[in-house]
């Protein structure tokens, strides 16, 4: 549900508010800023050249800044410019909806209390990979936003390049890689994936749809 007396009229971006965030929190919580931009930019509803304008400044300072206020949390310039990222990609998807990504990572924190930055993490490659048909030329372009020197390849690579280039971001943070280091094991997808399809609201916004069958091969890629 949302509500007018649910949002503000003014946001303070402190940076020296976040200086004793520990590394985990930092590196969950900057993901998930960026899956909201990813997710924006991508989406199958309301997406808008201003929505689009914003995801792609977002990612750009999320980005650049992630590893650098993880390994120097005292850097205020750094963290100042994740605040920034993460503003704007709030910013992008109150206009452009999330998706898939975060579909398929509620049902990890609400059954095995995943943090939910981390959830995203751990879903991103995996859901990234099925809506790669339908968002090939929006990864595409991400790509070269996060990696100049990707405008030399064809769409096909530089779509590519943006995957990986997310999962490096998100190693070189420190976050697991795998469900299973979470607690998750094979007797648990069937359930996740049922619980993934209560999503509708975010569901609908993907750029390709997710069956129940998809999403219990996504939960078991990811195992």
């Amino acid at each position: 549900m949302s509500s007018a007396a649910l949002i503000a009229d003014w946001a303070l971006l402190d940076a020296g508010l976040t200086t004793g965030l520990p590394r985990h929190v930092t590196a969950a919580t900057g993901i998930d800023a960026m899956v909201h931009a990813i997710e924006s930019y991508t989406s199958a509803r309301l997406k808008n050249p201003v929505s689009d304008l914003l995801a792609r400044e977002a990612l750009r300072l999320l980005s650049a800044n992630l590893i650098r206020a993880c390994d120097h949390p005292d850097d205020l310039d750094a963290r100042g410019q994740m605040l920034l990222g993460a503003h704007l990609a709030g910013v992008a998807f109150a206009n452009a909806p999330v998706a898939g990504v975060h579909a398929l990572a509620y049902p990890l924190g609400g059954h095995f209390h995943v943090p939910h930055g981390l959830s995203n993490a751990l879903m991103l490659s995996h859901v990234l990979g099925h809506n790669m048909p339908a968002a090939m030329t929006s990864y595409a372009e991400l790509g070269v936003l996060l990696e100049p020197e990707l405008g030399e390849e064809g769409r096909q690579a530089q779509a590519q390049g943006f995957v990986r280039h997310m999962a490096r971001l998100a190693r070189g943070a420190g976050l697991p890689e795998r469900l299973r280091q979470v607690g998750v094991t094979l007797e648990h997808l069937d359930m996740l994936a049922r619980e993934a399809m209560k999503q509708e609201r975010l569901l609908v916004n993907n750029p390709c749809p997710i069956t129940e069958a998809d999403a219990r091969r996504l939960y078991e890629a990811a195992l």
